[in-house]
């Protein structure tokens, strides 16, 4: 069953996304949950790679969902049971774990086919020949497990059973058997001499007490001597159950699943199939498990905690099925839907980070210099080195701090991170557009808003024609009503906001786009949040 908690930012993840996540997931292990786990639902920009590497930290796992899956389920561990391990120990593991089916697992972990009880009860039909111990080439260290013997005298001359298997009642007089036979006799002197007088490789003497072995054998044998505590006749009834269980497990139509594979995926062919039980394999194809049809009334959500977001929209995919147990974050409270109360964190700051770092203090727990790294990298791009409006005191006081602890200067390493982004023109375009892009929902309409920063306003130039003929694509697959892209240069202290779709007049009467042209500079814009959405939103109310 998966315990973890996941802590992740928004789509299309910006720096403060990527380090908000890694730095809080810390301050959580921090106060004692080992199970939290940073994760990311997009794909890194370059500058969090930059910032990732400048601090040595590795990219959190991505993922791909938040939908429950198989290893959420509350599923049964199992007793490993191998191919060469005998019939007699499956059962017993069935028995223990009380349910009608065992995996039989390779030595790797791997699934080699399953046992039932129907394939066990079958066996016991079938396992009458005397021959059939070699015929399963069954070890003879599982003869010893299954009567719980031990070998007190010579040695079989094999490791697997090569001859077939006799009782004294089967000899005659004149019987010769070959030196890979094996015999099952009671504890009496003149039936082991008849025994050993057939030539057999293997006496097994039963009912002995092996505390006190009194068994009476002549000099100089050439057989090897085995004694077994159980009478003579369990012995007889039972020696077969030794046979390995790859002898009798299924191989063909095995129905299992990946942990990983969603329930949504697996639903459908546990209630068409005519099993009750299903081995479940991680992504190296070892077993962890088994499940049942029950499990799929016995879901356990994933547990999440969202950072710098709280929409629907932006949120990992299949977030409605996901348990929310915390929102830390900067923006707008919007319309994220929780089925139990959370912990709620939102404040008007210029970045999610400022606001775990202030946690930190709160705790009294020092972040190392990595973590405080990460952190200040946020607050340094989110605030575009203090210049957007949404910057605060209070970020600045933080980022301040926190440069101290993470051993940087301040000025130069933020001219160094906003960098990064460079000149348009040697970027992929679609790298420019969905390295930091969030979809909003404004009134009736839907929008995609990019940003990109840059220290060199005139590449967009050279790249404006692909790009908005990429915005064009990217409105008709996404289906939404305006896609607009800031390119806010740090150097020139303003942005280019450049628009399309059959909505772009919102964005016209917003921003002052003339209806002929695709794009405007807006000399002092720097914040989505602040100078972007509340614009639109207000041209939506007054159209």
């Amino acid at each position: 069953m998966n315990n973890k908690t996941y802590v992740f930012g928004h789509q299309n993840p910006d720096t403060d996304s990527i380090c908000a996540a890694i730095a809080y997931a810390y301050y959580k292990r921090s106060l004692g949950d080992v199970n939290i786990i940073a994760t990311r639902i997009g794909p890194l920009n370059r500058e969090s790679k930059f910032a990732l590497n400048k601090f040595k930290i590795k990219e959190p796992l991505l993922l791909r969902h938040i939908k429950p899956q198989v290893l959420d389920m509350n599923y049964y561990r199992v007793r490993p049971i191998y191919t060469g391990d005998s019939v007699k120990k499956a059962w017993d593991a069935m028995g223990q774990s009380n349910k009608g089916i065992t995996p039989v697992l390779n030595q790797d972990n791997t699934l080699a086919g399953v046992v039932t009880l129907t394939d066990i009860a079958k066996s016991y039909l079938e396992l009458t020949e005397n021959t059939i111990l070699r015929e399963a080439k069954t070890p003879i260290v599982n003869i010893m497990s299954v009567l719980q013997g031990k070998i007190i005298v010579g040695e079989y001359k094999d490791p697997f059973v090569q001859g077939d298997i006799y009782t004294t009642s089967e000899i005659q007089d004149d019987t010769k058997l070959n030196d890979m036979d094996i015999i099952l006799t009671g504890n009496n002197p003149s039936l082991i001499n008849n025994a050993l007088d057939t030539g057999a490789g293997l006496i097994i003497v039963t009912g002995v007490d092996l505390e006190h072995i009194n068994v009476v054998l002549p000099q100089n044998i050439s057989a090897a001597v085995a004694c077994v505590p159980c009478s003579f006749s369990k012995a007889v009834k039972i020696i077969n159950q030794s046979t390995p269980v790859n002898y009798i497990m299924g191989t063909k139509e095995l129905v299992f699943f990946e942990a990983e594979e969603t329930i949504d995926e697996v639903k459908e062919v546990m209630l068409m199939s005519s099993f009750r039980h299903f081995p479940i394999l991680n992504k190296e194809g070892e077993v962890e498990g088994i499940i049942s049809k029950r499990h799929i009334l016995d879901i356990q959500k994933k547990k999440v905690i969202l950072v710098d977001h709280n929409e629907d929209s932006q949120s990992a995919f299949g977030i409605s099925q996901a348990e929310i147990l915390e929102i830390i974050d900067h923006h707008r409270v919007a319309n994220i839907d929780t089925k139990t109360p959370v912990f709620l964190r939102v404040e008007p700051v210029g970045c999610t980070c400022t606001i775990i770092a202030k946690m930190f203090q709160e705790s009294n727990i020092m972040p190392p210099k990595e973590i405080a790294g990460l952190m200040l990298s946020a607050i340094l791009s989110d605030t575009l080195c203090f210049k957007s409006p949404t910057c605060t005191d209070e970020d600045i006081k933080i980022a301040k701090r926190l440069a101290k602890i993470s051993e940087v200067d301040l000025d130069d390493y933020g001219k160094e991170l906003l960098s990064i982004g460079g000149a348009l023109d040697k970027l992929p375009i679609k790298e420019i557009l969905e390295s930091d892009v969030k979809l909003f929902a404004l009134g009736s309409y839907k929008a995609s808003i990019s940003q990109v920063n840059t220290t060199n306003h005139a590449s967009l130039y050279k790249i404006k024609e692909s790009l908005i003929k990429e915005m064009k694509n990217l409105q008709d697959n996404q289906k939404v009503d305006l896609v607009i892209l800031i390119v806010t240069d740090i150097l020139l202290g303003g942005s280019e906001i450049v628009a399309v779709g059959p909505q772009k007049k919102l964005a016209d009467k917003a921003f002052g786009i003339e209806p002929n042209k695709d794009s405007i500079y807006l000399e002092g814009v720097y914040s989505r949040k602040k100078q972007i959405i509340p614009q639109l939103t207000t041209a939506i109310q007054n159209k």
